[in-house]
């Protein structure tokens, strides 16, 4: 299999930027599976053994291994940007960042 160059770059500069984070915070969207970065993103932090929190909206299905894998998981309310920072601070406090 022949792998595309812009991937290969994605995939290095990404490892770039994990390799260099005491923590992996992924923000929680059901369409990753449609982009590329965000799953390339979390199969990196796994292999780094990188610490991951996880930032959701309110009632998305989070699967079971993400849970597993997860040192904190917070919920904010898509509509409500004051939410999102509420979820980021108790991320902040909670001391797994």
């Amino acid at each position: 299999m022949k792998i595309d160059k812009a991937f290969r770059d994605a995939v290095r500069a990404n490892y770039e930027a994990i390799t260099g984070s005491q923590t992996f915070c992924l923000l929680w969207n059901e369409n990753m599976v449609d982009e590329v970065i965000p799953i390339l993103q979390m199969g990196l932090a796994v292999y780094l053994d990188k610490p991951i929190v996880v930032l959701a909206p309110k009632g998305v299905g989070i699967p079971a291994n993400v849970r597993a894998m997860a040192v904190a998981i917070e919920e904010f309310d898509p509509d409500d940007q004051a939410s999102l920072h509420a979820a980021m601070d108790r991320l902040a406090r909670s001391g797994k960042m």
